[in-house]
């Protein structure tokens, strides 16, 4: 058990690369102002004595972290409400550019990846058990792809989401600026039941535009909340080819496919929601697909999720 790694202004060129030997691990990884690191198969196991992410990248570049696990305890599926509450931290919060997060594995965080900056790649990691967010995608001209996110734990008032986003000018209010050239590709998000904890997850939230050249495209998202996939405030956002059913018939609503106005009311533009098999469209008129700068086409209307994704397997 090495502690705490905590490191400020140490920037390499070539990089220096730290690998996890067997049974070796840190409390907690921070890098402030540094580049040139490569972290892989580092095990970060939370020893419940501070406070902030398990792994957080600050003002830094050229960073990647591969293979790695990150967790805020040990058997947290036996873990009670109070005990999540008391013990539980985001998993892993960067900001900068030019980093990348691969197949790591998460367990037993709250946000599960955080990523503002520029040219974020965060591609095939496993996020499950988690208390908030499963990926928080903010980073402009960015990469979210081949993520599995899954099996929500409700512990506060949080509206729990897949995968979300939002975008803030220069004030910090959600809403006011844009969020650029960012895609959302072949991630799989699926809520289990958790007894006397399951949430109501929602899928893929972009809820404070504006969004602007934004793919979503090949996912799959099995929730119980109506927002399937929602993005509220676009301009140029193509929403394609995803597979979106409900977990559980008997909670919230039927997951939905949208594309609506900003939250001031600014119409979308150049929306496109194309060639995607879902369980319905919207009951609600503010998230119907037929509305300004909005073109639907060949999208499927399954009757069940059973037969959404027999389809879904039969074509894929």
């Amino acid at each position: 058990n090495h502690g705490f790694l905590d490191v400020r202004g140490a920037r390499f060129d070539p990089p220096v690369v730290v690998t996890g030997a067997k049974d070796a691990r840190v409390t907690g990884l921070r890098l402030r102002d540094a580049a040139g690191w490569r972290f892989q198969g580092l095990s970060v196991l939370s020893d419940a004595t501070r406070d902030g992410p398990l792994v957080e990248f600050r003002d830094s570049r050229d960073i990647a972290f591969d293979g790695g696990s990150v967790s805020s305890g040990k058997d947290v599926r036996e873990w009670s409400r109070q005990t999540w509450r008391a013990k539980v931290r985001d998993g892993i919060r960067v900001r900068g550019r030019d980093i990348r997060l691969t197949n790591n594995r998460l367990s037993g965080v709250n946000h599960g990846i955080t990523a503002r900056g520029h040219a974020i790649r965060v591609a095939k990691n496993v996020i499950s058990w988690f208390a908030g967010d499963g990926i928080r995608a903010l980073a402009d001209n960015s990469v979210y792809r081949g993520n599995t996110i899954e099996t929500c734990v409700k512990i506060n008032d949080n509206h729990d989401d897949g995968i979300q986003s939002w975008s803030t000018g220069a004030s910090g209010r959600p809403g006011t600026g844009v969020v650029r050239d960012i895609r959302i590709e072949a991630n799989t998000i699926r809520n289990g039941r958790v007894p006397g904890l399951t949430c109501t997850l929602q899928g893929i939230g972009f809820f404070d535009g504006i969004f602007q050249d934004v793919v979503i495209r090949r996912n799959v998202v099995i929730v119980n909340h109506w927002h399937g996939i929602t993005v509220m405030g676009a301009d140029g956002v193509a929403i394609s080819d995803n597979l979106v059913v409900d977990a559980d018939p008997a909670t919230a609503g039927t997951p939905w496919i949208a594309i609506t106005a900003h939250k001031d009311g600014r119409a979308a533009r150049n929306g496109l929601i194309k060639g995607n098999i879902t369980q319905g469209p919207p009951t609600n008129p503010k998230f119907r697909q037929n509305q300004a700068g909005v073109r639907a086409e060949n999208n499927r209307v399954v009757p069940s999720a059973r037969a959404g994704i027999r389809l879904w397997n039969a074509e894929n």
